[in-house]
């Protein structure tokens, strides 16, 4: 069984999660010799950092390249649609795998390689994540010619674990809605994203409310070990926070400059009082730091906030710049006893660890998953983010880890029950007949 995992964005740590998770859900549904391959937005700088995965061009980033694509583009005054194009380069693929103009337009083949993966497709899979909504909507429209391209093969897409909507009433998203009605599967984390969903829809036939599936990587017995070892007494040893930031510039209502300074600040105030008052050794570190080759560097962030910092204070914070896998990674959050944390996934890894989170959130998502968690308490919007309120907050989490931590363990054992439901309700739609008969078997 091969299957395509499409618009993949490996260079983010947290899309990383994503696949690493994405990948042990179908390896659970449909058995540990299918094959997977990876649709990426940035395929070759992938491979090098992730050479263990099987990875493709994205064929839409590429033909946009195409200095021919352009041209016909220019000619057909900006009506040229890549839909046209794919159903000329599959028929003439079908008509013959090894046209030499292929190259061309593909980038020493890149093209021609990815849609000849398509068409031996027996599942293609759109990606988890956050973008089918009217607020990312340049990437809606980057990604609608991959799944127009997935109907045209007979082979619309099933939409892993989404936050999505709301939509916008326009060319775009009606012709989205055409796609979402096709598709054989929508999994979707939350309530809003399925009402959201099956308004665009018209139905709710197709859809199924799942957590995130980067959950499926808790590991409960870690978490009772580390729990058990918190009860030891280790005289010496200083409290260890770890604090994810990231570059942010949408602040509402707020001056981007001003709702910029008033995040680092608070995050600064926050870890000035771990360190003077509770003796806590500071390290940021995010899933997005040590690849230059990725738009964003959570390390550059952390280093603005750093300016907000007394010198006396700055001797007790690192700021980590390296590149880790989701594996190592989630060895490494597993040294600390609590994080600070804006990207949402570098929350879930952390609640995969054990660890109480105190969450900045830039996006809805982060704060449905801690409502559902029933830490919203703890909850702070970025575009609302104040020092001295953000200081008081994080004393007043970090006295009551006990509790949250039961919560937080808690929650996070449903939602990972949640996650491998998946497994399920893959396998039995989409597996074939012989592993649905396996699974009933006595």
């Amino acid at each position: 069984m091969k299957i395509i995992v499409e618009t993949t964005v490996f260079l983010n740590g947290g899309d990383a999660a994503i696949q690493v998770a994405t990948k042990r859900i179908l390896k659970a549904a449909f058995g540990d010799d299918i094959e997977i391959v990876f649709a990426d937005m940035d395929a070759q700088v992938a491979k090098r950092y992730y050479p263990g995965n099987t990875f493709v061009c994205f064929p839409s980033a590429q033909l946009h390249k195409s200095k021919y694509i352009r041209l016909l583009n220019r000619l057909t005054k900006g009506r040229l649609e890549l839909n046209s194009v794919y159903s000329i380069l599959i028929a003439m693929i079908f008509i013959e795998r090894h046209l030499s103009w292929l190259k061309y337009l593909g980038y020493g083949g890149q093209v021609a390689r990815a849609l000849r993966e398509y068409i031996a497709a027996d599942l293609i899979i759109s990606t988890g994540g956050t973008y089918l909504s009217k607020k990312h909507r340049g990437s809606v429209s980057h990604r609608l010619p991959e799944y127009e391209r997935d109907v045209y093969l007979g082979k619309p897409p099933i939409f892993f674990t989404q936050s999505m909507g709301p939509f916008g009433d326009d060319r775009i998203f009606h012709r989205l809605a055409v796609i979402l009605r096709k598709s054989p599967l929508i999994l979707v984390r939350d309530r809003k994203s399925m009402a959201f969903a099956k308004e665009l829809v018209g139905h709710a036939d197709n859809i199924e409310e799942v957590a995130d599936c980067v959950f499926i990587l808790t590991d409960q017995d870690e978490i009772e070990r580390r729990r058990a070892a918190s009860q030891v007494a280790k005289p010496g040893r200083r409290p260890r926070i770890a604090v994810s930031v990231r570059p942010w510039a949408d602040f509402g209502e707020r001056d981007s400059e001003v709702g910029r300074a008033k995040y680092h600040q608070s995050v600064a105030r926050a870890t000035a009082w771990f360190v003077e008052e509770v003796g806590a050794e500071v390290t940021f570190i995010s899933t997005c730091q040590g690849i230059p080759e990725y738009r964003f560097n959570d390390s550059d962030a952390a280093r603005d906030v750093l300016k907000y910092l007394p010198e006396h204070v700055r001797n007790s914070v690192v700021i980590d710049l390296q590149f880790r896998d989701t594996e190592t990674l989630l060895r490494k959050i597993g040294e600390f006893d609590g994080a600070i944390c804006t990207r949402m996934h570098m929350c879930i890894l952390s609640l995969c660890r054990g660890l109480p989170v105190l969450p900045i959130c830039y996006e809805r998502k982060t704060a449905d998953l801690f409502r559902s968690l029933d830490l919203e308490d703890y909850v702070t919007f970025i575009d609302k983010i104040e020092p001295d309120g953000f200081r008081n907050l994080a004393e007043r989490w970090w006295q009551n880890q006990e509790s949250i931590a039961e919560r937080s363990l808690r929650g996070t054992l449903a939602l990972r029950d949640s996650a491998l439901s998946t497994v399920g309700i893959l396998k039995n739609r989409f597996a074939p007949v012989e592993l649905q008969m396996e699974a009933v078997s006595p």
